[in-house]
C-alpha cells in the first residue's frame, strides 16, 4: 500500500457540498488506471528504437524523463503499480516516485479533459462526465509538489528555508537537479506500522 497525504485505501462517505463531484472520484481508482495504463505505454515503448522512445517518454513524463531513461521510469511504472496493489505493507515514497506519478495522473487527467461526455463517463462512470478538479486531488493526496520546483530556486534557499517550507526529503535535491537515482532511491522505504490514526 502506497502512503500519500489522505488513505486511498478508506472509502469515504462523507459528503461534502463545496466539491461534491471530486468526493465521487475514488483516488484508488484514478491512480490504479494511470499505473495499469502506464504498463501499456511501456510496453509499446520497448518495441521503438532507443531514441524514439526516449523522445516519446519526454512528452509523456515530462517531469520524470529529465532524470532517467526508459528502462528506469519502467521500473518506477512496475513498482509504484505492485506497491499500489500490495495490500501486506505501506510504502513510503520518495521525490522520486511522486514525480513520476505526478506525471502519470497528469497524463491520465488530460487523457480524461479531452474525451466527449460519452467516453468520460466510460473512463470514471462516479463523476458522470463532470471534469476532474486535479489541483484538488494534488492538495488532498499529495504532500507538496516541490520536486516540480526550479532547479536554481532551490539551489538559492538557505538549509533553514528549506527546512521551514518542509523541503526535507533526502531525493529532493536529485529530482530538481535531474540526478539519476540510485538503487536505494528507486525503492520504497518499507513502513512497519499504519501511518493514518484510526478516527
Amino acid at each position: 500500500m502506497l502512503i500519500f497525504k489522505n488513505n486511498i485505501y478508506e472509502i469515504n462517505n462523507s459528503s461534502n457540498p463545496e466539491n461534491e463531484v471530486q468526493q465521487k472520484l475514488d483516488p484508488y481508482d484514478f491512480i490504479l488506471r494511470s499505473l495499469t495504463t502506464d504498463r501499456e505505454i511501456f510496453h509499446g515503448l520497448q518495441q521503438l528504437p532507443q531514441q524514439e522512445s526516449q523522445d516519446h517518454l519526454k512528452t509523456l513524463f515530462p517531469h520524470a524523463s529529465r532524470f532517467g531513461s526508459v528502462s528506469l521510469m519502467n521500473t518506477f511504472s512496475r513498482l509504484l503499480l505492485e506497491g499500489l496493489v500490495n495490500r501486506n505493507q505501506w510504502h513510503s515514497m520518495n521525490a522520486y516516485h511522486m514525480t513520476y506519478l505526478f506525471d502519470s495522473l497528469h497524463g491520465t487527467y488530460e487523457e480524461y479533459s479531452y474525451l466527449e461526455p460519452r467516453e468520460r463517463k466510460e473512463m470514471f462512470p462516479e463523476l458522470k462526465g463532470d471534469i476532474i478538479d486535479f489541483d484538488h486531488f494534488l492538495e488532498n493526496y499529495f504532500f507538496g509538489t516541490a520536486f516540480l520546483m526550479n532547479a536554481e530556486r532551490y539551489n538559492n534557499m538557505s538549509p533553514e528555508e528549506k527546512k521551514r517550507l518542509k523541503l526535507t526529503d533526502p531525493c529532493l535535491f536529485g529530482v530538481v537537479n535531474r540526478l539519476i537515482p540510485d538503487d536505494e532511491e528507486t525503492r520504497f522505504k518499507i513502513n512497519p506500522e499504519t501511518p493514518y490514526s484510526s478516527k
